[in-house]
């Protein structure tokens, strides 16, 4: 039988006491590591889960980035329709509203009478004549167009379009009907944005 001993506080100081005390501290190195992995993995597991499929996508961030971006697109558009409706009272003896008196009434939005090729560059029609139907359009880095549509007597409208290089506003004097989101036809409805 090997010779143990005991020094102050009980711990071992023989050569069986040393070799218990390094198994006792690998073992529970090992399990701290274990569970620090065990850990990470499932933080992995539930982020990858929280944003959804990415199907298309070149990882996690695009689909971030993407979703970002629509929100940024239909909060544009939201922005953009409070203005233009301020802007058409202000101009109803001219018949007509300006990109430029828009941008100077909201600067966090860029307006053209073009094609929208970003979530902050809104696409506008408005007809300050008869209607007063306000049609915008904004853009999403991941081809969505965004569309609003609304007239004081009708109200608003949203829309979306999958695929597209760039986004015009509709010269469109009535109301849409709903439809299904696709790349070949914007889809429609009422109280908020599609699911595109």
């Amino acid at each position: 039988m090997e010779p143990t001993s005991y020094s102050r506080g009980g711990e071992w100081t023989g050569r069986a006491g040393s070799t218990r005390r390094r198994d006792e501290r690998g073992v529970s190195g090992f399990l701290v590591m274990a569970l620090v992995l065990i850990v990470i993995v499932v933080g992995m597991v539930l982020v990858r889960r929280s944003m959804g499929p990415s199907s298309g996508s070149i990882g996690p961030d695009t689909t971030v980035v993407a979703a970002a971006d629509a929100a940024q697109a239909q909060q544009s558009l939201a922005t953009a329709r409070s203005t233009v409706q301020s802007q058409l009272a202000a101009a109803a003896a001219t018949g007509s509203v300006s990109p430029s008196a828009l941008h100077a009434a909201e600067p966090s939005v860029t307006f053209t009478l073009g094609a929208s090729t970003g979530p902050t560059t809104v696409s506008v029609f408005a007809d300050a004549g008869g209607t007063g139907a306000v049609n915008l359009a904004a853009r999403s880095s991941d081809g969505t167009c965004w569309y609003l549509w609304w007239s004081s007597s009708q109200g608003t409208w949203y829309g979306a379009q999958t695929n597209q290089t760039a986004c015009a506003a509709l010269s469109l004097l009535v109301p849409p009907s709903p439809a299904a989101v696709t790349d070949a036809s914007i889809g429609w409805q009422q109280s908020s944005f599609p699911s595109a």
